[in-house]
């Protein structure tokens, strides 16, 4: 397929970023939330804090992208701008944590909420669903990209209607519904809780939470893997970045305001469920609610699976379309097997290389948790991605002179800065909660290294 043919816009950019954020940690993360924090209040200023430090990231990478415009994410930003060593990091991470393992969870996810155990058939092998789901996207992008992507901005803009058909349900009982905005019970607390802690306690507390509610976040920079496929990039990404992280975020907190509020506090503490539990205490309420069976025969819970579903299908469709970008662009500057590289942007191979890696995975389902382990490195990645605008560009790739070229103004240093802490803390609170990870991503980047010593170019 030609290059003409395969500019993408803002409107498929910015499906790209939804598609890349909105995946199962809505829907599940603020039990435990508000089981330590205790407060819907606090867990409501979690979630906008999150999205505020997301948002800061989506203006570093809008920043990023245009300095340099092209294709490949943390790979090519730090290949460029730091030192070819820590952009073959973030690639082999990429092929790994980076997109292969969230590809499988996300398709068992898919495969979960699409039928849920307790009415699986007793010869229901786990991956039956998922795998197709996974052959589907694959073959999707390899074959015809311009159609399949079209197909999941559709799913994308189809996901985006049934969560505002839930916040719609929730407006039309607005005033009748019993919110609760109360605390947890006082027989809850310990001497060690969120309301009884001291401020230092309180910001560690928040602060792990926060790293957790972050995850929901990841995926804000999924528009900068195209840019050399994208129309006018060093526009189009930014604005795609911030308007779809923007969005997103609304959506997180208004989603969020339901299922914390909707029920006492008590009921869904530490439950993964969350979700589930709030939308039932809204079942049969406000005309919605009400209309819904009367019309398509089914409850809001349903409504919410069918959400779960669709998230879970398009963040599948969009690491089969993002992630090959990266092995291409390795491939391109002989890091990477040259039967990776895309001439004329015709990424058939490289989707066949992420097909054939996530499917394995969601056979095995407990590898890509293992590989979430590595996900830390990745992390690590993306903040010395965002620390490169603070640095020149390596003295052999060329400086632009145009009037578009690159500048860092104070409010993009801002938000770089708050990006870069604000991801730190949340690296050095894995670290503290599960030590075993720093392990692992000393041990990936000793291995990387012997790889990159081997497959450099002479």
């Amino acid at each position: 397929m030609s290059q003409d043919a395969q500019r993408f816009g803002t409107g498929t950019l910015t499906c790209l970023v939804f598609a890349g954020m909105i995946g199962a940690g809505v829907f599940t993360t603020s039990g435990f939330t508000i089981g330590a924090l205790q407060s819907p209040a606090w867990v409501l200023v979690a979630w906008a804090v999150g999205g505020v430090i997301a948002i800061c990231g989506a203006v570093s990478y809008g920043a990023l992208a245009r300095r340099l415009p092209e294709s490949g994410g943390e790979y090519v930003f730090l290949a460029r701008g730091l030192h070819p060593f820590f952009g073959f990091l973030a690639g082999m991470v990429s092929l790994t944590a980076g997109f292969s393992g969230p590809i499988a969870l996300s398709a068992l996810t898919f495969e979960e909420y699409l039928l849920p155990a307790a009415i699986r058939p007793t010869w229901w092998q786990g991956g039956m669903a998922a795998i197709p789901v996974i052959l589907l996207c694959g073959v999707g992008h390899a074959l015809h990209v311009r159609l399949s992507t079209r197909v999941q901005n559709a799913v994308v803009v189809l996901k985006v209607a049934v969560l505002l058909l839930v916040l719609l349900a929730a407006a039309a009982v607005l005033s009748s519904h019993a919110w609760h905005w109360e605390s947890l019970a006082n027989a809850n607390d310990t001497a060690d809780s969120f309301g009884n802690a001291s401020p230092w306690r309180r910001a560690f507390l928040f602060s792990e939470q926060l790293m957790w509610i972050s995850l929901s976040y990841l995926g804000f920079n999924a528009a900068v893997y195209l840019s050399s496929e994208a129309r006018e990039p060093k526009r189009t990404i930014p604005a795609a970045l911030i308007l779809g992280t923007t969005l997103v975020t609304i959506l997180y907190v208004l989603l969020n305001l339901i299922f914390v509020t909707a029920g006492h506090p008590a009921d869904i503490a530490f439950k993964p469920d969350v979700a589930a539990i709030a939308i039932r205490q809204l079942n049969g309420e406000g005309f919605v609610a009400q209309l819904l069976p009367r019309i398509f025969g089914i409850n809001l819970e349903t409504v919410l699976r069918i959400a779960v579903v669709l998230a879970m299908f398009t963040s599948v469709a969009g690491g089969m379309l993002i992630g090959p970008r990266v092995y291409a662009r390795m491939a391109a500057d002989r890091l990477f097997p040259r039967f990776f590289l895309a001439p004329g942007h015709n990424y058939r191979n490289a989707v066949l290389l992420q097909t054939a890696l996530a499917v394995p995975l969601a056979a095995f389902s407990s590898i890509p948790n293992l590989l979430n382990l590595l996900g830390t490195t990745l992390s690590l990645c993306s903040v010395l991605a965002v620390t490169t605008l603070f640095l020149p560009l390596r003295p052999t790739i060329p400086q632009e002179k145009d009037e578009t070229a690159f500048q860092l103004t104070p409010p993009i240093a801002t938000c770089a800065v708050c990006y870069i802490l604000a991801t730190m803390t949340a690296v050095i609170m894995k670290f503290i909660g599960n030590p075993t990870e720093l392990i692992w991503m000393a041990g990936a980047i000793v291995v990387t290294g012997a790889i990159h010593i081997a497959a450099r170019p002479k």
